[in-house]
């Protein structure tokens, strides 16, 4: 069994982890001993600069561990600045250097180490990495804007360029990454191809139909501030002048207290629904039983919840924020409407509330755009024609 390494993020959860789990999934499928190979960065203590020196002297470089069933490497998230944080994999050299490798990556920083080794790799990204943090900026993250403004930026562009130079294939996560990676670097145009992320769509089905009372949904990481939650929150307030009984329910993490205040700021009351990470199971019942799916969010590489919310017959709503464009198809699927528009938005929730009719057709459209193109079946197999033609007979 040959050894191979996934180079990505911090594998918890959100949607690159979940994409790593998939390529993990299928590497051992092929006999091979795959581990995770990443920077630790949610292991650093926060708030006080003692106990993280105190953590730094105390923690191993690399240590092996396991994540959610899976073999994993991590490595110690050091303060270095930007154009030395993805040097650091290095330091889990054999991992670097196995003979199968996939970079699984938000953007394709996370591949610089294979990259550098001049190594085969697959890699499957989500976005563009300037495109994320004017993504962030746009949301109010000073970090972000601090990042596009440093001396370091124009050696992270470079860092981005040579990974994606050096891909033997490159699979972006939506038709919009697809595009925007093609359009700034063109001469990778000929090993792109589009995997969008795998949905169940035998577990994630339509059943049951709408909820009484019913409500609107979102399922996604909404402490990140590109999700944009107080757009929602917003435009909600202003559809339940009309329908009363609606409720909304916006379920992944626990809220921030700005979130919370937003909410009670305008005087939503027990209409809104916090109810935080919801198990698998649960989170196919609450897309079954919603009256619509609703994705306000600055910026989207892909965004999987809008996938499983349209293989559950859900229409969705989406700012065109990115990812979303690849996925639904305006007034066939759902509606499409323009980025941080709350009238918009709004608009849009209260014209398919109003008619079920137009709803129902949406949904079945979504159900059957699912199953043709975000199906595992379907999406797997692109998956392992990629990593054939990236490593022929040894995969």
């Amino acid at each position: 069994m040959a050894r191979a390494s996934i180079l990505t993020l911090d594998p918890r959860r959100g949607g690159v982890p979940a994409l790593a789990r998939i390529v993990y999934g299928l590497l051992v499928a092929a006999g091979h001993t795959p581990a995770l190979v990443y920077r630790a960065t949610e292991d650093v203590p926060t708030g006080s600069t003692g106990r993280a020196l105190r953590f730094f002297l105390a923690t191993p470089p690399v240590r092996r561990l396991v994540n959610e069933g899976m073999q994993s490497i991590a490595i110690t998230a050091y303060p270095v600045p930007p154009r030395y944080q993805y040097h650091l994999p290095r330091l889990a050299r054999a991992a670097v250097i196995a003979p199968i490798a996939a970079i699984v990556a938000g953007s394709s920083h996370v591949g610089l180490p294979r990259a550098l080794a001049r190594r085969p790799y697959l890699l499957w990204v989500a976005t563009v990495y300037a495109d994320e943090l004017h993504g962030r900026v746009q949301a109010g993250d000073r970090w972000a804007d601090g990042v596009l403004g440093s001396r370091d930026w124009p050696i992270l562009e470079a860092q981005e360029r040579l990974v994606y130079e050096r891909a033997t294939v490159i699979l972006a996560a939506s038709p919009h990454t697809r595009e925007r990676i093609a359009a700034r670097w063109p001469t990778v145009s000929h090993k792109l191809r589009t995997v969008v992320y795998p949905v169940d769509t035998d577990r994630y089905r339509p059943a049951g139909g709408p909820a009484d009372p019913p409500y609107l949904l979102l399922t996604a990481r909404i402490r990140d501030p590109r999700k944009n939650v107080e757009l929602l929150l917003r435009a909600f307030g202003r559809v339940r002048s009309e329908h009363a009984r609606l409720r909304l329910v916006i379920a992944g993490d626990e809220p921030t207290p700005d979130t919370r205040q937003v909410a009670a700021r305008l005087g939503l009351g027990e209409s809104v629904t916090f109810p935080g990470y919801v198990p698998a199971d649960d989170l196919v019942a609450l897309y079954q039983r919603a009256t619509l799916f609703v994705f306000p969010s600055l910026q989207e590489g892909l965004g999987i919840s809008a996938e499983e919310a349209m293989a559950c017959g859900l229409p969705v709503v989406s700012t065109r924020s990115g990812g979303p464009e690849g996925l639904v198809q305006d007034r066939v699927t759902g509606l499409l409407v323009p980025n941080n528009d709350e009238a918009a938005l709004a608009q849009a929730i209260a014209d398919l509330l109003r008619s079920p009719e137009r709803r129902r057709a949406m949904g079945s459209a979504g159900r059957e755009r699912a199953v043709q193109l975000f199906a595992r079946t379907r999406v797997e197999a692109a998956l392992r024609t990629a990593f054939k033609d990236t490593y022929g007979d040894a995969f």
